[in-house]
């Protein structure tokens, strides 16, 4: 029994037709055809019935089927993981990625990812940490990054690298010393937000919850979709923000706006690396989580402050 063979089986059921199955692999019906035979004499039993130009699956034919789908897939994965095992690194990955990395970590994470594996393509879905998480937990995609970890056992977290939200104002605000408001003071003002499944969101509100404050009584002005959008209307007057420190770094050097923070609360937290667990990654998946770890730990894992070379 022959790889070939098989594939010309399963391409004959899929098309449901030999000479459907022979264009689709470029071969003759007629070898088709002498694949299928061949597999039917080696297996003693008959795989199709043939009325005409119909074609349909026998009982024994329909217990090989799904044996012989197994048996290619198994192929693949031992092809992928050798190619891994000899280096080959390359064709495309697909991530999701919650919003702050996807426009302010994985740029420079890609660019310096690429000089070493230069074959691979990288396709980056942008969307808030917890539709990143959903998705990676039904299995939609492999890999996502969020800006959030929650308590599901059926995902592995892997730390990418630190963050910190930080309070945005207007210039108009007056200075404070150390740059520090106190958390009751922001209960006070016109804030603005990210949408309710953002991770920036989520992490402001729990860590009030954690020291007694209700997030509920906050003055919430206006929600946007994206952190950029939030910025503009910070630097417009519309209100104030908690957000990321890296998505208004920009701003601050262009005396754009002002940023402060928040005493009295941790609003620091981590950027995950997030896939199912038990699941075994595609080769490139696992070189891009090995190449950040490795890197993280030769320039100090105890920051986990990815921002790339300069």
């Amino acid at each position: 029994m022959e790889f070939y063979q098989l594939e010309a089986f399963v391409k004959v059921c899929e098309q449901k037709s030999f000479s459907k199955a022979a264009q689709s692999m470029f071969l003759s019906q007629p070898t088709i055809s002498a694949h299928v035979m061949a597999l039917e004499k080696e297996l003693n039993a008959k795989l199709f019935d043939r009325s005409g130009r119909e074609i349909s699956l026998t009982p024994a034919g329909k217990v090989f089927y799904q044996n012989a789908i197994n048996i290619l897939k198994e192929k693949q994965k031992a092809v992928q993981e050798l190619k891994y095992f000899m280096g080959s690194v390359e064709g495309e990955l697909r991530l999701f990625s919650s919003t702050i990395p996807a426009v302010y970590v994985l740029p420079a994470l890609i660019r310096d990812f690429n000089k070493v594996y230069p074959k691979v393509v990288f396709k980056v879905t942008q969307a808030d940490s917890n539709i990143v998480l959903n998705t990676v937990a039904r299995g939609a995609v492999e890999l996502g990054i969020s800006g959030m970890k929650i308590d599901n056992q059926s995902l592995m977290f892997i730390p990418l690298c630190l963050d910190e939200l930080v309070l945005a104002t207007p210039l108009s605000w007056p200075d404070v010393p150390n740059k520090i408001i106190n958390v009751e003071d922001v209960f006070h003002q016109r804030l603005l937000v990210r949408e309710k499944g953002s991770g920036t969101r989520r992490t402001f509100e729990n860590e009030l919850k954690k020291e007694g404050f209700n997030p509920d009584h906050i003055k919430i002005v206006a929600e946007f979709g994206s952190s950029e959008s939030i910025k503009q209307a910070v630097k417009d007057g519309l209100g104030i923000s908690v957000i990321s420190k890296r998505a208004v770094e920009d701003y601050t050097e262009m005396n754009l706006i002002k940023i402060f923070y928040i005493g009295g609360i941790d609003l620091t937290r981590y950027f995950y690396f997030v896939f199912k667990r038990g699941k075994t990654l595609s080769p490139n998946a696992q070189t891009l989580i090995k190449f950040v770890v490795d890197y993280l730990k030769a320039f100090c894992f105890e920051r986990l402050d990815y921002r790339g070379e300069t």
